[in-house]
Formats: C-alpha cells, structure tokens, sequence
C-alpha cells in the first residue's frame, strides 16, 4: 500500500493500516474488556455530571435466602396485608351499617307509638 506524503491528513481519527496494531495484539480477555467498560462508563457518568453508582442492596442475604423466594415472601405478606385492610374496613362497613340500622328500628318505634297514640284518642 502506497503510504500518504501527510499520514494524518485524510484518515478522518483512524490511524492508516501500516500503523495500526496487529488483531491478536489487541485482543483483550473479558475482564479487562468489561473492567475498560466500567471506566469508560465512569469517565462518560462523570463527564456528563452524574455521580457514583450505588452499590447493590441485597436484603435477601441478610434473610439467608434466595432472591427468588425473598421476593415472593414479601409480595405474599404485602398481599395478606392488604387483605386484612380490607377486612378490617368491610368490618368497620359493617359495624357502622348495623349502627344506623338500630337508629332506624328506634326512629320506626317511636313513629309507630305515635301513630297508635293518635289514632287511638
């Protein structure tokens, strides 16, 4: 290949293939592929003004169990939970129906007595 009189001048970023690198040089193993990823991300993050990940929470070791069953633990407890809310307020419901129907039976004694009382004299 015939090279340039100006190497640089026409490549547009990338180097000319005489002063490129062999393939089997550059070839990385994955943990130094993804440890680059990581930093680039970092660098990109930074750049950008985003800080720091935060590390992972993983409340299902401090249970001593799989994530699996950490999560189906919890959404059963919070569905028996709100189950019980709901009893309670149909319980409340019911309570306060049965209130308001006792004022009823009274509220119809009292009119019954009266009417009796005036049909009566």
């Amino acid at each position: 290949m015939k090279r340039p009189s100006r190497p640089f001048a026409v490549t547009r970023g990338r180097l000319p293939p005489y002063l490129r690198k062999p393939l089997a040089m550059t070839r990385q193993i994955p943990e130094e592929s993804r440890e680059r990823a990581r930093l680039r991300s970092e660098r990109w993050r930074h750049a950008h003004g985003i800080g720091p990940l935060r590390p992972a929470q993983r409340p299902w070791l401090a249970e001593g169990c799989s994530r699996s069953p950490y999560y189906r633990r919890r959404a059963k407890a919070r569905q028996e939970a709100a189950l019980a809310e709901t009893f309670e307020r149909a319980e409340s419901f019911a309570m306060a129906l049965a209130r308001d129907l006792e004022r009823c039976a009274l509220a119809h004694a009292v009119m019954a007595r009266e009417l009796r009382a005036a049909f009566v004299s």
